[in-house]
């Protein structure tokens, strides 16, 4: 499994936030992340964000054999 740091933007405030995840990519990727919730204390919004909407990057070191 590849843990991932993936990057998304909120589509109310616009504000851009991360967070990490592992996948098996011999499983596929997810069609969506449910329930993210915009860091931004003005905003506050939970919601279901498109996997295509995000930037995903591999955190060296963390791919197990």
């Amino acid at each position: 499994m590849q843990v991932y740091e993936v990057e998304w933007e909120c589509p109310s405030c616009g504000r851009r936030q991360m967070f990490r995840r592992g996948f098996n990519e011999d499983d596929g990727w997810p069609n969506k992340f449910d329930d993210l919730e915009c860091e931004n204390s003005e905003c506050g919004q939970v919601q279901d964000v498109p996997f295509r909407a995000c930037t995903l990057t591999p955190v060296e070191g963390t791919e197990e054999y």
